[in-house]
């Protein structure tokens, strides 16, 4: 018997039993109040999918992939989906928004302790898998695959695709959609390599220029980027009162933020959230050396507190990505000459308070000249 789910990205999703437990399980129900890009529906309203719909997702690529990449386990075909579905399970409140406030304790390394700690690797015993098979699947779900094809993480792995197509379903924009199911037809293993066919090269580039322009347009933009800082400072005001407890923080959602949020919706850091309030940019440069010297120039001029700074960076490829044409590895960067000609994104801005914007941003102005 299986669980089926509908699914606006991937039409129907079935989960067996045990992918059905762990499903039903409480840290996995978590991810529904989760929300997959943090605040953003601030500025991109429909932007309010989970983290769970996410990891379904993850979780049906993740078995797609391994099917074309040839390899015929029935026993690792079932540990691969379920590290897909787990892969996020470790995820803070407004996922990634919140998670520099625990320090080095990444939603990977939650996500495995939660794992262990909190009934699901039971669960997996329960189903059948040994202590090795557990092990092997934690090390699929939070990206240490060691010599493993990469079939969750990746340029192309499950995550990464899935994710693409959602936000931008969600966000209501049209960069993150590629022909994703000519790109899962030609993937390949040869020589143990996961790579893909020369004949889907255009399909490959356009999913790789529509992730350029989702981090550029959406998960780079100007007013994400500012809420998130504040949202960030929100949440440390709040555990700084003792009103969230950081230790436990990864078992709390979206919900019990945003209702401490509510109770407080007269305080100056919620409006700036919640009311849009939110400090303006008013200067914006991909250079790292201008940015450095005008940051500098301004907090001898003015009051830190009026004042906030945001560095963010995307390389085009974090690694490059093989092709095949059936007698030889050829690279992409090599081969597409629309993927080699895209630039690493590199945005660093400053934001001002509303009512200091204009003074700043003209001071700023002529000093970066």
């Amino acid at each position: 018997m299986f669980k089926e789910f509908s699914d606006p990205i991937h039409q129907l999703i079935k989960a067996d039993p045990c992918e059905t437990k762990v499903i039903n399980s409480f840290p996995f129900q978590r991810l529904r109040f989760i929300s997959q890009l943090g605040i953003a529906y601030m500025v991109f309203p429909s932007a309010q999918h989970s983290r769970f719909e996410h990891s379904l997702g993850t979780m049906e690529l993740a078995g797609r992939i391994f099917d074309r990449l040839g390899l015929r386990d029935e026993r690792l075909y079932r540990i691969v989906r379920l590290a897909g579905l787990l892969h996020d399970i470790g995820h803070t409140p407004f996922s990634h928004t919140t998670e520099i406030l625990l320090g080095d304790r990444s939603h990977e390394l939650i996500g495995e302790r939660v794992l262990f700690e909190e009934g699901i690797a039971d669960l997996l015993v329960d189903c059948g898998f040994t202590q090795e098979e557990i092990e092997l699947l934690v090390s699929l779900a939070f990206g240490k695959e060691g010599s493993f094809p990469k079939v969750i993480t990746g340029e192309f792995g499950a995550d990464r695709m899935d994710y693409l197509r959602r936000d931008a379903y969600f966000c209501g924009t049209s960069y993150g959609f590629f022909d994703y199911t000519r790109l899962l037809e030609n993937i390949f293993m040869v020589e143990g390599k996961k790579c893909v066919h020369t004949s889907a090269v255009r399909s490959l580039e356009s999913f790789i220029v529509g992730r350029y322009f989702m981090y550029s347009q959406v998960y780079f933009h100007k007013v994400v980027r500012i809420l998130n800082v504040h949202l960030k400072e929100l949440v440390q005001s709040f555990m700084e009162q003792g009103l969230l407890d950081p230790e436990s923080f990864h078992r709390s959602t979206d919900a019990k933020v945003l209702s401490l949020m509510l109770e407080r919706h007269k305080e100056e850091l919620v409006r700036r959230v919640l009311g849009r309030e939110h400090y303006r940019m008013v200067f914006s440069t991909s250079s790292r050396e201008v940015f450095e010297f005008v940051r500098a120039r301004l907090l001898e001029k003015y009051q830190k507190e009026h004042l906030r700074f945001d560095s963010v960076s995307k390389r085009v490829l974090d690694e490059d990505i093989l092709l095949w044409d059936g007698r030889r590895f050829l690279s992409l960067m090599e081969v597409s000459r629309l993927v080699s000609s895209l630039r690493d994104i590199e945005f660093h801005r400053v934001y001002a308070h509303p009512r200091y914007k204009e003074e700043i941003r003209e001071y700023a102005r002529q000093i970066s000249l």
